[in-house]
């Protein structure tokens, strides 16, 4: 939600070019986009909360430890169980950086009422990326440090390109291959860049360095499960293949780390510890997104993975720059690519940068599940002018 207030302060300063008057000087009240996001979290918590108990389902509130193969303490309670579920979540990890105290992790930058003037971001993947971009379009002066030789390592080459384009001309200042070393109390980060050394300062420094399940103090070792870096590890059915009474849902896994996947995953390992191991899990078509500003979105097979898996494909575009809507809006940033199997026109993947990518890929995750070629699609009937029609335009050649 902080992305899409960002975002709309953003477009809205940008409304000159569609000709409106005084839209430069739209401005964000950053203690009160704070409250608001604190209230609608609040919001949904207890909206949760209340939903098990009106079920019948007791919620017990405090920290749980393992006894016993089905015996759990919880607090000065004893619960005991045939089979249990699993699901406590992640955290913001603290990596192990000299001088790490003095960084802070994605929830306790979220909770600052005081947009920065300088930020370090100290990674740069999914969450390091997201806020990097939120905070850039602020108007914070942001500068991204990841350790790999690419920001986003796991989307599509030639959007990522596209991505770092964008994040030039949004004033981020992205840094790859680099070691950092240490944070100082002044929250200045040094870090090593081709052997050279350098000092990044800021108002505050984002640790932006993953989310480490939450399995700490449960006692699971005393069960038999040794986790994978502090992760349960599971089989298809979520079932823990070394205590078959546990199961396993959600970040706690430490595979996909997205909120519809433990949504997903929840429900099926309730149904299988309860019913039997009747149903697997299937990530074959898992859209994801990652909330720059722009957005990237993508489903199924990249380029580089459609080639490493011996695909004969070809690759087909429209940029949004194409796209009528795209224009109107004055949001012409990105493109829209799809990965074909040229034998056959099944579609492999479809991959999204620009406006509104989070919600135009489930398009293409629903035509892929339902089976439909490049050609059905190219050949489809669409409400124009709209942002989705770029989806169907990229499926002709």
């Amino acid at each position: 939600m902080l992305v899409s207030t960002v975002e709309l302060a953003w477009r809205a300063r940008r409304g000159a070019e569609l000709g409106l008057a005084g839209a430069a000087g739209v401005g964000l009240d950053w203690g009160e986009v704070i409250a608001r996001k604190n209230h609608i979290v609040s919001s949904w918590s207890k909206g949760k909360d209340k939903a098990l108990e009106r079920q019948g389902m007791a919620v017990l509130r405090g920290r749980a430890t393992f006894r016993g193969p089905h015996e759990l303490q919880v607090g000065d309670q004893i619960v005991t169980a045939e089979k249990i579920v699993i699901a406590t979540g992640s955290s913001p990890a603290r990596a192990p950086i000299e001088g790490i105290e003095h960084a802070v992790t994605s929830e306790e930058l979220l909770n600052r009422t005081i947009l920065p003037e300088r930020m370090v971001v100290i990674g740069g993947g999914a969450i390091g990326m997201e806020l990097g971009f939120a905070f850039g379009r602020a108007g914070t002066q942001v500068t991204v440090l990841q350790s790999g030789p690419h920001v986003l390592p796991l989307i599509d080459e030639e959007l990522r390109t596209a991505l770092v384009e964008i994040a030039h001309y949004a004033g981020l200042d992205l840094r790859t291959n680099v070691k950092v070393r240490r944070i100082t109390s002044a929250r200045a980060v040094e870090a090593e860049i081709a052997g050279a050394t350098h000092q990044f300062s800021g108002d505050v420094v984002l640790a932006a360095t993953g989310r480490p399940a939450n399995t700490e103090g449960l006692g699971l070792g005393s069960l038999g499960i040794h986790t994978e870096r502090g992760a349960v590890p599971v089989n298809e059915y979520l079932q823990s293949p070394t205590a078959p009474h546990i199961y396993a849902a959600g970040d706690v896994t430490g595979r996909h780390q997205h909120t519809p996947v433990a949504w997903y995953e929840g429900k099926m390992a309730a149904e299988n510890a309860l019913k039997g191991n009747h149903r697997g899990v299937d990530f074959s078509l898992l859209p994801t997104s990652i909330f720059t500003i722009p957005a990237v979105a993508q489903v199924g097979l990249t380029e580089a993975e459609a080639r490493k898996q011996g695909f004969t494909f070809g690759v087909s575009r429209s940029p949004f720059e194409d796209n009528t809507t795209a224009a109107i809006r004055g949001a012409t940033e990105g493109l829209v690519k799809v990965v074909y199997d040229e034998p056959t026109g099944r579609v492999l993947g479809v991959h999204i940068l620009g406006a509104g990518a989070e919600d135009l890929i489930h398009i293409a995750a629903v035509a892929m599940r339902g089976g439909l070629k490049r050609q059905d699609l190219a050949e489809m009937h669409y409400v124009f002018p709209t942002l989705g029609g770029a989806v169907f335009d990229a499926m002709w050649d």
